[in-house]
């Protein structure tokens, strides 16, 4: 072959990775979502592919192959009920009683209306309560990947046709710990049965109807739950060698886990200096994310907090929502915005007390930093539990908060040894990899493009039935085939020991 002959091969098989254009579609997230998509979407556009974000906020940070479309109107946090109220458990009912007429909203919109009329060769779709989106999937006719902003969880596993384990692999609301008991091992199981019914019947179905009754699911277009089933990969915000038991994964599994993250920058020089004052004590950062306004939790609490912070030899860097509070103690310093990355790998920081999102536990254990978690809503609670189970925080819920229990708390975790080591240990485990997060998400977005789908990636369990998947109709036929031949065997020697009998008194007659 002529050498021109093989660079034209070459290129003509590289063209759809080179400069693809890519509809990344986040309709219904937090601002913490964000951040993990915005990972994803900065590794796509360092790579000079264009890219269309979809989302219900704009960026802090504008590219030039980056376009935003902005919803409005689609707040997500309106919906999902808080911790302050003392409730441990998340309910599902009222976030799934407004999902779908939120997702078709966001559907519907004109500006994303109007992205049916481009050309796109992959759309990236986040699996949070967006099914209603897979009518843009099935219009443009190009090939699509789920992305996660959490981990291998529930259905999620099912649609990808990775096997689940809730023997061993607790569901991640449960407080259990491999290896569970029976009964542990019965609520488990039944607990994640309960959810996927949950998400198929109450929710999947309802999501369907409302789409298809405002028009925005054509006719043609087959059942949302078949549509599920093409996709490509499954992109994860986790790390595959933190998850605790380890777990099988097929190859349409990609965890890009910490994909935000990033080592530590030196402080900011007023923050610099106000650290320094902390001298040996060191300090304290305390955040409750972006999802939740710190400022909208009861006076009883805050009045708590105040007081704790102030009984502290340590300085308290503490994430709030305005510009000041009237009982504001010497030793507290509020910040609207804070670096958050670089204050936990700041050396001089003692603790940090979180609402534990996913986000925020990744970076703590990144920087190898002890948490305290109060958790406000979502999966927050599983999280810090979690993280207490691995024993290197505590989790606090609302309800429980007195003075008394928060001070003892901060205690044990800025002084507990043990906490240190072990958070210590998961943070050089969670740096030891091959690759960056960006280098593997990339990687499999682009091998999907080239590849056109890269449908021989799929597995199999994803279209099969429970009973099929485990073999439990083999098991059954074996059991009855079995028990009938035991029956016959049986009967045969009865038979024959009655002929026998028979035969012998015969004789002695």
């Amino acid at each position: 072959m002529q050498w021109w002959v093989a660079v034209l091969v070459c290129a003509a098989v590289l063209q759809p990775v080179l400069g693809s254009k890519v509809l990344f579609m986040a309709p219904i997230c937090s601002r913490s979502h964000l951040n993990f998509f915005m990972g994803i979407v900065n590794a796509l556009a360092d790579d000079d592919n264009q890219v269309t974000v979809v989302s219900p906020y704009k960026s802090s940070k504008e590219r030039n192959n980056v376009r935003e479309v902005v919803l409005t109107g689609v707040d997500v946090l309106d919906k999902m009920p808080n911790l302050f109220t003392g409730n441990k458990i998340f309910t599902l009912s009222s976030v799934l009683t407004h999902m779908p007429s939120l997702c078709a909203d966001a559907l519907g919109a004109k500006n994303v209306q109007n992205l049916l009329k481009e050309d796109f060769d992959l759309i990236i779709l986040s699996v949070f309560m967006s099914d209603c989106f897979l009518a843009v999937v099935h219009q443009l006719k190009v090939p699509f990947i789920y992305v996660s902003p959490a981990g291998l969880m529930g259905p999620r596993s099912s649609m990808i046709g990775n096997p689940r384990f809730p023997s061993y692999d607790p569901s991640h609301m449960l407080d259990y710990k491999h290896p569970l008991t029976f009964r542990q091992r019965a609520i488990s199981t039944l607990s994640e049965a309960a959810m996927d019914v949950l998400l198929t019947y109450a929710y999947g179905r309802r999501l369907e109807a409302e789409c298809r009754q405002r028009g925005l699911c054509p006719d043609d277009m087959p059942s949302l739950s078949e549509i599920r089933l093409n996709t490509s990969l499954l992109l994860l915000n986790s790390v595959q060698t933190i998850d605790y038991p380890a777990r099988p994964v097929v190859p349409a599994v990609v965890h890009c886990g910490g994909i935000h993250i990033r080592p530590a920058k030196p402080l900011p020089q007023d923050l610099e200096d106000w650290v320094q004052g902390a001298g040996d004590a060191g300090f304290i950062f305390f955040s409750l994310g972006s999802a939740v306004p710190p400022s909208t939790m009861p006076e009883e609490y805050r009045t708590i907090l105040v007081q704790v912070f102030a009984s502290l030899k340590q300085r308290v860097l503490w994430k709030w929502d305005k510009d000041t509070m009237d009982d504001l103690p010497p030793n507290v310093r509020l910040g609207k915005w804070l670096p958050q990355q670089d204050i936990l790998g700041d050396p001089r920081l003692r603790l940090f007390i979180t609402h534990g999102g996913l986000l925020s536990t990744l970076e703590s254990m990144y920087h190898g930093v002890s948490v305290l978690g109060i958790p406000v809503f979502a999966d927050q609670q599983s999280n810090m539990i979690k993280v207490q189970r691995d024993g290197w925080g505590k989790v606090l819920f609302w309800d429980q908060l007195t003075f008394d229990n928060l001070k003892n708390t901060i205690d044990i975790v800025m002084n507990d040894t043990s906490m240190r080591a072990e958070v210590a240990r998961w943070s050089k485990i969670m740096k030891d990899r091959p690759q960056e997060p960006a280098e593997v998400a990339l990687y499999w977005i682009k091998y999907v493009i080239r590849h056109q789908g890269a449908y021989h990636l799929r597995c199999p369990a994803a279209t099969m039935t429970w009973y099929e998947l485990y073999n439990v109709d083999v098991w059954a036929t074996v059991v009855v085939l079995l028990v009938i031949i035991s029956y016959v065997s049986v009967r045969l020697i009865i038979s024959l020991c009655s002929w026998l009998f028979s035969r012998s008194k015969a004789k002695t007659d």
